[in-house]
């Protein structure tokens, strides 16, 4: 095996075993007062598996629902339910930006809310189990190992767009600036020429 690719597949299950240890899947809790919309964002890429289950914990209304709607960064709805108590959505993203999960009460009660307990997994963790415990082991590291890549390339991609994106604004920033010191070198040079004529006018030089 080439030590490049030795070093690589090293590095991906280090990143697999730092990732399971400190980024355990936690759920959120989200408190939705009546008549208001609360949204979850996550930024995601195009090919990223994201599977989400949700369901109300908690309500000082006197029902025990909400609604949900998922859409994609174009608005597009992937994922829509009205009263119910819990759901999940399962999608692979086609499109790479913003994709925003938000939640509402459906029946407005005045000063009432209603707590939902939201877990939203991503990437390889978004499989289905029973689909990669079919699968085997070795396929499950080889999927895990493959997905963190994908993730790593990605994040390269964007810290190479903000990279050139500063690269650009600082060259544009340094234009400005010597542009700026040209009008005033030739606003300095005017103001010498008027006063050396009117000195001159005056005969005091």
């Amino acid at each position: 095996m080439c030590p490049h690719v030795s070093n690589s597949i090293s590095l991906s299950l280090l990143l697999l075993q730092t990732l399971t240890v400190l980024s355990p899947i936690q759920a959120i809790i989200v408190d939705v007062p009546s008549g208001k919309v609360k949204c979850l964002t996550e930024d995601l890429r195009k090919g990223t598996l994201s599977h989400a289950q949700y369901r109300v914990v908690n309500a000082s209304a006197s029902h025990l629902t909400i609604s949900s709607r998922v859409s994609d960064p174009n608005g597009y709805t992937m994922h829509q339910l009205e009263s119910v108590e819990s759901g999940h959505f399962s999608f692979e993203v086609g499109t790479t930006g913003r994709h925003t999960a938000c939640f509402w009460s459906p029946r407005f009660e005045l000063s009432a809310s209603v707590s939902v307990d939201v877990e939203w997994k991503l990437g390889f963790r978004a499989r289905n189990p029973h689909h990669v415990t079919e699968k085997g082991k070795l396929e499950k590291l080889e999927d895990s190992i493959k997905l963190i890549h994908d993730e790593m390339i990605f994040l390269w991609d964007r810290e190479a767009d903000a990279q050139r994106l500063n690269e650009e604004t600082t060259s544009k920033m340094s234009s400005l600036s010597l542009l700026s010191l040209a009008i005033c070198l030739g606003v300095a040079s005017l103001q010498l020429w008027h006063l050396k004529t009117f000195l001159q006018s005056k005969k005091i030089l």
